[in-house]
C-alpha cells in the first residue's frame, strides 16, 4: 500500500532509541523527511546512521529536553527549515519514574506533568501553523496501554497518560476543519529497553527471575509474545500518512490482545 509519505515532513518526538526510533524508522523506509529528537546526541547519531541503514533514507537530527519550551521551538523551526513545513508530528516521551502514590512529591507530579503531557502541548503548538498554512496533517501520541487498563506501581504514568487522551480527543473535535487528524497510538507490552527495565523491577519485587516473569506475561497476552517495535512503527507511519482519511480522535491500542477492555 502506498502510503503517499514520500517528501512529507515528519517529527518524531524522542526518537533516538525504543518506540521512537521504531517510528521514525518507518516513516523514512516510506520516503519521508524525518526530524529526529532527544538529549542524547550520540544516540541520534546511532539511531541516524541505523535507519539510513534499514531505509536509505538518513533523517535529520536535534539535540535537545522535551521539556524545554525553547528546545522545542527551535527544534520545530529547524525541522520546517531542513526537511519542509511539518506534515507529521508524532509526541512520544519516556515514561516517568515508577512507584506508588505515597513514594512521590510535588516536584515528582510537577517533573511527570512536564513530561509527559505539557511537552506534547508545546509541541502541538509549534507544529500547527504549518500545518495549518499548508491545508492539513497529522498529529499521533504515544501513550500506553495503561489508557485502557491502569498498570500497577506506575500511577504518575498512569494519571498523565490519560491526559494526552482527553487532549487528542478535543483536538480531534477543533481541528477537524483544518484537515488535522489527531490519534493516540498506545503500546502494551512491546519489547523495548523500558519493558526490560519495568520487568527488572517487578521481577525483583516478586522475587523471581526476569525470564519467570516474562514467561507469565507471555501467558497473559493472546498472541503470546512481547510486540516488536516495527509492528508498534507501522501502525504509526499509517495513523500519519495522507492515506489516513477519516480516522481521527481514536486511541488504538497496539498490544497483542492484551488488554481485555473494551
Amino acid at each position: 500500500m502506498e502510503l503517499g509519505l514520500k517528501d512529507k515532513s515528519a517529527l518524531v518526538m524522542a526518537s533516538s532509541s525504543g518506540l521512537g526510533k521504531a517510528i521514525a524508522c518507518e516513516l523514512a523506509r516510506e520516503g519521508a523527511k524525518v526530524m529526529i529528537f532527544s538529549p542524547f546526541e550520540d544516540q541520534l547519531k546511532e539511531a541516524q546512521e541505523d535507519i539510513f541503514k534499514e531505509t536509505g533514507n538518513r533523517p535529520e537530527f536535534f539535540v535537545g529536553s522535551i521539556t524545554n519550551p525553547d528546545d522545542i521551538k527551535n527544534l520545530v523551526k529547524t525541522a520546517a527549515d531542513k526537511c519542509g513545513p511539518i506534515y507529521a508530528l508524532v509526541n512520544n516521551t519516556g515514561g516517568p519514574k515508577p512507584g506508588p502514590f505515597d513514594a512521590f512529591s510535588d516536584k515528582d507530579w510537577q517533573d511527570a506533568y512536564e513530561l509527559c503531557l505539557l511537552s506534547y502541548i508545546r509541541t502541538i503548538r509549534e507544529v500547527l501553523p504549518y500545518m495549518r498554512e499548508q491545508g492539513g496533517g497529522r498529529i499521533l501520541c504515544s501513550t500506553s496501554s495503561s489508557v485502557k487498563a491502569v498498570l500497577d506501581n506506575l500511577i504518575l504514568s498512569n494519571t498523565f497518560r490519560m491526559g494526552v487522551v482527553g487532549l487528542a480527543k478535543t483536538l480531534s473535535q477543533e481541528l477537524g476543519r483544518d484537515n488535522i487528524l489527531v490519534n493516540v497510538i498506545a503500546p502494551g507490552r512491546i519489547g523495548t529497553a523500558r519493558i526490560d527495565q519495568l520487568d527488572k523491577i517487578r521481577a525483583e519485587k516478586a522475587g523471581i527471575s526476569v525470564e519467570e516473569l516474562q514467561k507469565k506475561a507471555f501467558a497473559g497476552i493472546p498472541l503470546g509474545r512481547y510486540g516488536r517495535p516495527d509492528e508498534y512503527g507501522k501502525l504509526a507511519a499509517f495513523l500519519c500518512a495522507p492515506s489516513n482519511t477519516f480516522i481521527t480522535g481514536q486511541t488504538i491500542l497496539v498490544d497483542g490482545g492484551m488488554v481485555k477492555a473494551i
